[in-house]
C-alpha cells in the first residue's frame, strides 16, 4: 500500500522479462504504439498527441520547458511538496515564476486561480491533480475550465490520478496532462507519460527554453512514427518498461476505465472510513478534496516511522509523510488494489498503532469498512 511504485501484477511483470528486445523490433515497436494510443484512451484525448520519454513524472514535468520561451510568465498552483516541484523545476530556466498556496491540507480554490490569472497575463498555469504528498485532489476540471480563456497552456501534473481518477482532457480544455508509468496504471518504473493538445503541440519550437534529452521537439517525430507502427530512433527508450506499459494497458481496457475509477473510489472510501472510525484524523482537511489513490493519517503519540516498520512485518507497506507541516504517513490506494487490500490494511493499522500506544478504537476502523463496502459496492448481492 505505498504510493509508488505499487504491487505489480504477474501479466505486467512477465512482459518484460524479455532478452534482447530492440528498439526497432515489431514486437517493440508495437507495444509502443499500444502504449500512446492506451494514453489518448484513458485521459479522454482522442485528438491529442501522445508522449512516452524516459525518467518517471518528473521528467514529464521538466519536458514541458518545451513549451516555454525566455521571460515567460508561469503560474503554479500547489497544494503541497509536489506541486512546489514545478517551482523547483522552472526557476532552473529564464522564466517568471510565481506560486499560489493554500494551508496545508487544503487546496487553492478555482475562484483563487481565476482571480490570479485575471490580473496578469500567464503563458503556462500547473495544477496537480493529486498532490501526492497530503492526497489533496485539486478540482482540475472546474479550475482549468475557468481560467483557460485567460492563459495560453493549462498543464496538469497527473502522476497520482491518470488510472485513478476521472481525467476528461479534452472536455476540460486541459492543454498537457502528464503522468508516470508506476503509479495508478500499475507498471514499472522508467516512463513520463503526457498527452498534448494541438495547441501545446503547436507551441514546441526551436527557442523554447528547454535542453536536448527533454525537449520534446526531438520527441515529437519518434511519437508519430511508433504509433503508426514505423520505428525511429531519436535516444534508447525505456524498451522493456514500454512492453510492460502496453500490457497495463491491455488490463486497463479489459476492466473499462469507469470500473476502474470506480474500483479505487471504492477501495479508497472504505480505507478512509476505517481510519476515521479508529479516531485518526486525515492530512486532507477537505472531504470533497479526498482522492482515489492516496491518503494521509496524522498521528498524535506513535511515531510514523515505527508504524512503518511494524506493519512491514506484517507485510503491508506504507509510505513516509514528506509534508513538514504534518506529523503522518501515507497509504497509497491505487493500482490493482481491491476491497481485500483495504480490510488488511486496517486490521494490521489497528493492531500496530494499539502496539505502539496510538489511542484508537479498536474493531472499529474493520467494521467500518465492511459497512462501508455494504453500503457503497453496487456488486455487493443484497
Amino acid at each position: 500500500m505505498h504510493v509508488g511504485p505499487v504491487t505489480i501484477k504477474d501479466d505486467i511483470l512477465l512482459a518484460g522479462v524479455k532478452n534482447n528486445i530492440g528498439f526497432t523490433s515489431k514486437e517493440f515497436v508495437d507495444a509502443f504504439s499500444t502504449s500512446l494510443k492506451g494514453l489518448r484512451e484513458i485521459t479522454n484525448a482522442k485528438s491529442y498527441q501522445p508522449f512516452i520519454i524516459p525518467g518517471g513524472g518528473t521528467s514529464a514535468m521538466e519536458s514541458i520547458t518545451s513549451l516555454l520561451k525566455k521571460g515567460d510568465n508561469v503560474l503554479v498552483v500547489s497544494n503541497g511538496v509536489f506541486g512546489d516541484r514545478w517551482e523547483a523545476i522552472l526557476k532552473r530556466y529564464q522564466v517568471n515564476v510565481e506560486v499560489l498556496r493554500p494551508k496545508p491540507g487544503y487546496y487553492v480554490k478555482p475562484d483563487e486561480v481565476k482571480e490570479a490569472t485575471e490580473k496578469k497575463h500567464y503563458k503556462l498555469v500547473t495544477f496537480t491533480h493529486v498532490e501526492t504528498s497530503t492526497g489533496v485532489r485539486e478540482p482540475v476540471g472546474e479550475a482549468v475550465k475557468k481560467v483557460r480563456n485567460d492563459v495560453d497552456i493549462t498543464v496538469v501534473d497527473g502522476v497520482s490520478g491518470m488510472g485513478a481518477e476521472e481525467v476528461n482532457a479534452e472536455e476540460w480544455g486541459v492543454d498537457v496532462y502528464i503522468s508516470a508509468s508506476q503509479k495508478a496504471l500499475g507498471s514499472t518504473p522508467g516512463a513520463g507519460l503526457l498527452v498534448l493538445s494541438n495547441k501545446a503541440v503547436e507551441m514546441i519550437s526551436d527557442d523554447s527554453v528547454a535542453g536536448y534529452y527533454l525537449n520534446l521537439k526531438n520527441w515529437l517525430p519518434v511519437m508519430r512514427s511508433m504509433e503508426e507502427g514505423k520505428a525511429m530512433y531519436f535516444a534508447t527508450p525505456p524498451v522493456h518498461t514500454i512492453l510492460q506499459l502496453a500490457q497495463a494497458f491491455d488490463d486497463v481496457r479489459k476492466e473499462g476505465i469507469y470500473n476502474r475509477v470506480k474500483r479505487h473510489s471504492l477501495v479508497s472510501g472504505a480505507i478512509r472510513a476505517g481510519i476515521e472510525s479508529m479516531g485518526l484524523r486525515i492530512v486532507a482537511k477537505a472531504p470533497e478534496t479526498y482522492s482515489n489513490s492516496v491518503t494521509g493519517v496524522e498521528l498524535r503519540n506513535a511515531d510514523p516511522k515505527k508504524v512503518m516498520e511494524a506493519s512491514i512485518t506484517e507485510g503491508i507497506e506504507f509510505a513516509p509523510g514528506v509534508h513538514p507541516a504534518f506529523k503522518y504517513f501515507r497509504i497509497g490506494h491505487m493500482g490493482w488494489v481491491t476491497i481485500n487490500d483495504a480490510l488488511i490494511t486496517i486490521g494490521v493499522l489497528e493492531r500496530v498503532l494499539k502496539s505502539l500506544g496510538e489511542e484508537i478504537r479498536l474493531g472499529e476502523g474493520l467494521r467500518a469498512v465492511q459497512e462501508y463496502v455494504e453500503n457503497h459496492d453496487n456488486h455487493n448481492p443484497k
